[in-house]
């Protein structure tokens, strides 16, 4: 197992495309602290790694939230130790014409998607430092495929976040830490995709799907391959 003696934290994990990266993380040997809002999808996602024979953690988190995600990184690191690896996938969908978008909506969208993003690498990168470098994955978006109407909070967050990543993969290379960006090439079949998007119902992608990409981009050697945009569908290999 290519993770064995890692620890994974991964936002979002509770359902979805976190939960499917959780699982493929714990299959190759991660120790991986489970975090989301709902008690019962986290205690899920950990009831599923620990029933494969795997390491797991499940510690209920608004990531909007920096107390909670301050107690996220405190109990990771009792249970665990430092993270390795940090996978962002806390999310959130709003389909919506920007004048009919309240400030309540749009900040929903940008504090889950962005600066619980932000909130959370930042507690992380000390742990990181001190290890000697690790691998940080934020869930990112297909912005070719979305930049359509209704999706103007949503894509906007999205581009922030792949910003958010370029800059932090060059503040944080001296230190061997990777931040890369991963998304599923399209629409996804999850939950969200299917409240926000219900009339797309033919050619939604796995999750599963996901789980190649991530396993190696959090596998990847410090000062090795960072700054990126990963499309998880049509990847074949970020070594090469």
């Amino acid at each position: 197992m290519q993770l064995t003696g890692k620890t994974a934290l991964v936002t979002g994990a509770g359902r979805g495309l976190g939960r499917a990266i959780a699982l493929g993380l714990a299959q190759q040997g991660a120790a991986v602290v489970v975090a989301a809002r709902s008690s019962d999808e986290v205690a899920e996602t950990v009831w599923l790694i620990e029933d494969s024979g795997q390491q797991a953690l499940g510690v209920e988190t608004d990531v909007r939230d920096l107390a909670q995600v301050e107690r996220l990184l405190q109990e990771t690191v009792q249970a665990f130790g430092g993270p390795h690896i940090l996978v962002t996938s806390a999310g959130v969908g709003l389909r919506r014409p920007l004048q009919e978008t309240d400030e309540a909506a749009w900040d929903t969208v940008f504090d889950t998607l962005l600066k619980g993003t932000f909130l959370t690498a930042r507690a992380t990168i000390p742990h990181m430092i001190a290890a000697g470098g690790g691998n940080i994955l934020f869930l990112g978006a297909p912005l070719d495929k979305i930049a359509v109407p209704g999706f103007g909070a949503y894509y906007s967050a999205k581009c922030g976040v792949e910003g958010l990543a370029k800059v932090m993969a060059k503040e944080l290379r001296r230190h061997g830490i990777n931040v890369n960006v991963i998304h599923p090439g399209g629409f996804a079949d999850t939950r969200m995709v299917r409240e926000t998007v219900p009339e797309v119902t033919k050619g939604l992608l796995n999750p599963a799907d996901m789980v190649a990409a991530a396993v190696e981009l959090a596998t990847l050697a410090p000062r090795a391959r960072s700054g990126e945009v990963v499309d998880a569908h049509s990847w074949k290999s970020v070594q090469n």
